[in-house]
């Protein structure tokens, strides 16, 4: 499969889904797959990384510490918003990793609290902060602070809801 023409074309869920069935079937072809993310141009990109997250989901073991950190840096440093929001969700699919990077909870505090960042990065990063938190202790009780006082007029109503969903689990 010409898996650059395929992204080129891709037309819906229906197709991705074709996709992700071949993938599965030729593990062997996840890597160049993969690797497709980060050489095309944004909009091919983002497609590939919905693929990729979607295997994420279905398929986390197939993910070695290389390709994490590929992803994490790729969070840290793209503009793309929605490419954000799909690797912020395609982290989601780990167990928090230890040590924590500590820009990447510095940042991941930063698109949580700031309205300038669409709902899906806000929410996904609160969510990922929250995964993380559960490793620590004091990580735990500062997380849950900076998201008690965050005033919920200044977020939208997905916001303040993934903010009482993770309170409600907290308490």
């Amino acid at each position: 499969m010409d898996y650059h023409v395929f992204f080129e074309n891709l037309q819906s869920r229906y197709h991705l889904e074709e996709l992700l069935l071949h993938i599965y079937h030729h593990p062997q072809d996840f890597d160049a797959l993969f690797n497709m993310a980060f050489e095309a141009d944004n909009k091919k990109a983002w497609r590939v990384l919905w693929a990729v997250e979607k295997i994420s989901q279905r398929n986390p073991e197939w993910f070695d510490q290389k390709k994490i950190d590929r992803i994490t840096e790729m969070v840290l440093t793209t503009r793309h918003q929605g490419m954000h929001r799909i690797g912020l969700s395609i982290l989601n699919s780990f167990p928090a990793p230890d040590p924590i990077n500590v820009d990447m909870l510095n940042a991941l505090y930063d698109w949580m609290l700031s309205p300038a960042f669409a709902i899906g990065v806000q929410s996904l990063a609160m969510k990922l902060l929250y995964k993380y938190a559960l490793t620590n202790e004091d990580l735990l009780r500062e997380f849950i602070i900076t998201i008690d006082q965050a005033d919920e007029s200044e977020y939208t109503a997905a916001f303040t809801a993934s903010k009482r969903n993770i309170l409600k689990k907290y308490r």
